[in-house]
């Protein structure tokens, strides 16, 4: 059985405890990644509520995850040609 990471993250101000089967310090990574993607967000918009920073930031992750699908899916296509 993996052990559970427990970690603690700053987002927006904000103090999350985040639990997780990744290393504590890859929680926190993505805890900083996501806190400097909402930075960016609040920044273009200070408009914005905490929630919809949190959807638009989700938004553009699941766009970036797609993309990143695609291109793999591209490059295992190639490689089968090879």
């Amino acid at each position: 059985m993996k052990d559970s990471s427990r970690v603690s993250a700053l987002i927006m101000g904000e103090e999350y405890v985040i639990r997780g089967d990744a290393p504590g310090e890859y929680i926190e990574d993505l805890a900083r990644d996501l806190n400097s993607r909402m930075q960016k967000l609040s920044e273009a918009n200070p408009r914005l509520s905490l929630n919809q920073m949190a959807v638009l930031s989700a938004l553009n992750l699941a766009d970036e995850l797609s993309s990143c699908r695609r291109r793999c899916a591209d490059l295992l296509r190639l490689l089968e040609q090879v």
